[in-house]
């Protein structure tokens, strides 16, 4: 019998060590694939996307431009062909991916996956490339490049679907988006917003409670417009350099504030071709569930 014990020991002993051997073999092999389908959509889940502060601090010194982490999608670091570019840039928005419900107050916003999935692979057919807004003022105002048909695809708010649907259909391509998050309120859990991240995208503020700026005193506008942006630094170790207006609303005063709170642009719904010229006011193209891929084909023409 004390045989037999010390045998069943030594074997449990060494199964042990094999799951542990191959658990690190094929945690190698993860971060060896770097590539589109790298830490592909099976990161969903609540536990999904961990970081560290010394994982996010090459993040916060140089943004997407350096270094080859996990999981990060192929445009997240500037191609080898990309080049110099100060043209006008399309920038699309969308809100939920998804049927309306019944008693949805915006039914429009929207948009059913199967369009979603069209329009993504229309941009792709078409030589289009996602970029992040960062890397787009990174060429605009500084020595970044970008690839010869730059879009930036922008999800407002934080809808579950942004993570669950989204996040793998950009994958597919190789792309990264950008998340106008309210930093109280979204749908998304933190490991949702760490998963985005981890795979490249950028995080820009949507305000803190998505209250109309125009009709706020000094006080709650600051809290609404820097207050947002000190929030999700400080959760998630990353710039925060760009702002979104919720319902495009703005003003002089708006700006002034947005400005002083250190931000590099802010986003619109005025339709149009972003550009260079007018950092504050840049215009998106609102994608609704009416759009299809016809009305956003003609709108980038």
């Amino acid at each position: 019998r004390r045989v037999r014990r010390q045998r069943a020991i030594a074997g449990a002993s060494l199964a042990a060590f094999a799951i542990a051997v191959g658990a690190v073999l094929s945690l190698r092999g993860g971060e060896a694939g770097g590539g589109p389908t790298a830490a592909g959509p099976s990161a969903a889940g609540p536990t999904a996307g961990t970081h560290t502060p010394a994982a996010d601090a090459g993040r916060l010194d140089s943004g997407n431009s350096s270094g080859s982490a996990a999981g990060k999608v192929r445009n997240a670091i500037p191609g080898a062909d990309w080049r110099p570019f100060t043209g006008p840039v399309p920038i699309l928005e969308y809100h939920v991916l998804g049927p309306a419900p019944a008693d949805a107050p915006y039914p429009e916003l929207y948009v059913s996956r199967p369009d979603f999935h069209r329009q993504m692979n229309w941009l792709d057919e078409h030589g289009y490339q996602a970029v992040t807004l960062d890397q787009v003022e990174k060429a605009w105002y500084g020595d970044g490049t970008l690839p010869a048909k730059p879009a930036v695809v922008s999800f407002d708010d934080g809808y579950r679907s942004q993570f669950t649907y989204a996040l793998p259909e950009l994958r597919k391509h190789g792309w990264a988006g950008v998340l106008n998050l309210k930093a109280e309120g979204s749908d998304l859990y933190p490991s949702n917003i760490e998963a985005m991240l981890a795979a490249g995208w950028e995080l820009a503020a949507h305000t803190t409670h998505h209250l109309d700026l125009t009709e706020l005193d000094t006080a709650h506008l600051k809290e609404e417009v820097a207050g947002s942006r000190a929030i999700l630094r400080r959760e998630y170790g990353v710039p925060v350099n760009n702002f979104c207006y919720p319902a495009g609303r703005f003003d002089k005063t708006v700006i002034d504030a947005v400005r002083a709170a250190g931000y590099t642009g802010a986003t619109t719904e005025i339709p149009g071709y972003a550009n260079r010229t007018h950092p504050f006011e840049l215009s998106r193209f609102e994608i609704l569930g009416s759009t299809a891929v016809a009305g956003m084909a003609a709108d980038l023409r």
